[in-house]
């Protein structure tokens, strides 16, 4: 009973964040493309918050999983920032960075490369896929498509992404966020993900560690 009150309590909240995503998406789009992106988001959220209920209430055997998902909670501040300041600053506030047809499409086109990296992530993955860190009983170590490349790509996609609406809305409070917030708890996101992987995959995980970098090819 308390486990399924929290999950009512999650869902109005996550339609009450839709909905005012949406809202700051007609307030702009008018004047800024990058608008279009939060209408969009909010639509596609808002049909399938009824998928993700149903996922999170199926039974499913799981072997190994983050204690908690502090890690699924210390992503939450950056990502609102981003999506919901962003767009605030660009209303509301003086202009710190130029407001600039250019910004926008700037910002369109980090978003759109992010759009396209997350859905090769998310199809090579299949029904692995999950926002909690955790492997199943049949899971594998996916090492194909854009795991091949980095190990994390759909992380990179997060980053590329709030880059684009920070940028998009020339929203300096937006960009700070994803340096200062989002991308420290992606680091720590990942190396939370990767000792559950070692732990489970041993050798295997080891050996594809040694043949690929975490976010930026060739990098780090």
């Amino acid at each position: 009973m308390f486990k399924l009150t929290g999950l009512v309590l999650l869902i109005a909240c996550t339609y009450l964040l839709i909905i005012a995503l949406g809202y700051l998406g007609f307030a702009t789009y008018k004047h800024n493309l990058t608008g279009w992106f939060l209408i969009l988001t909010a639509f596609a959220y808002g049909l399938g918050a009824p998928y993700w209920v149903w996922r999170e209430l199926k039974k499913e055997k799981v072997v190994r999983r983050e204690n908690q998902d502090r890690s699924f909670w210390l992503i939450i501040p950056g990502f609102v920032i981003v999506f919901y300041a962003s767009p605030l600053e660009y209303m509301c506030m003086m202009n710190t960075l130029p407001h600039t047809v250019w910004m926008q499409l700037v910002g369109l086109i980090l978003i759109a490369v992010s759009l396209l990296l997350f859905g090769w992530a998310r199809t090579v993955l299949g029904g692995f896929y999950s926002g909690r860190i955790r492997v199943k009983a049949d899971h594998i170590l996916v090492q194909n498509g854009p795991y091949r490349i980095v190990r994390h790509p759909a992380y990179a996609a997060y980053i590329i992404m709030s880059l684009g609406i920070g940028v998009g809305y020339s929203s300096l409070i937006g960009l700070l966020a994803v340096i200062l917030l989002l991308i420290p708890a992606l680091i720590y996101r990942i190396n939370v993900e990767e000792q559950i992987l070692s732990a489970e995959f041993g050798d295997q995980f080891n050996q594809y560690v040694q043949n690929t970098k975490r976010l930026i090819p060739h990098l780090w």
